[in-house]
């Protein structure tokens, strides 16, 4: 019976020779490890290229064929503007005409005002003068008299008609939408 509970024998008794693993074994240990560390990597590329890889490729040639497609629409459809230039043309045109007699008409009833503030005023300083001087006879025959600061109303201003507004036009095509 032995002392020794360990079950491994003692290293001072086992002879050198025999603890140390032959030669080919050790190489084949190293090539199995080597084996394993390839296959490791190759799963790791081949995860890549199921996975990634795809996903770029597909979103590349979505990105180009739509910078094909766009290239293509925008050299066969080229934009008219002449159309919509000529509609709002005219109707910038008209709309400046019709401005235009507004503001002579405006400009002619502001004469107007302007020739019956300075007769009343006029008028008004005849009678003030006259009340200073005491001769009530002054105001009568001053106001009896044609052109002594009576003032005449002025003619009436009709009103222009109301502007009408130019058609839409779509922003993109330049169709208008009239009807």
């Amino acid at each position: 019976m032995t002392t020794n509970q360990d079950p491994r024998p003692d290293p001072a008794v086992d002879r050198p020779g025999e603890s140390l693993l032959p030669d080919e074994l050790l190489a084949s240990s190293h090539r199995m490890a080597a084996s394993r560390a390839k296959g490791a990597r190759m799963l790791t590329r081949s995860r890549a290229r199921r996975r990634i890889l795809p996903t770029i490729v597909v979103a590349s040639m979505a990105l180009f064929g739509a910078g094909l497609a766009n290239a293509f629409v925008g050299s066969t459809f080229v934009p008219t503007t002449n159309v919509t230039t000529t509609s709002a043309t005219a109707a910038t045109t008209q709309q400046n005409a019709t401005n235009a007699i507004t503001l002579a008409r405006l400009s002619a009833a502001i004469a107007a005002d302007q020739r019956t503030l300075a007769a009343l005023a006029s008028s008004t300083a005849r009678t003030s003068a006259a009340a200073v001087s005491g001769g009530a006879s002054q105001i009568s025959t001053a106001s009896s008299q044609p052109g002594s600061g009576l003032v005449s109303t002025p003619p009436p201003v009709a009103t222009a008609p109301a502007p009408s507004p130019a058609p839409t036009t779509h922003a993109t095509t330049g169709a208008s939408s009239v009807g």
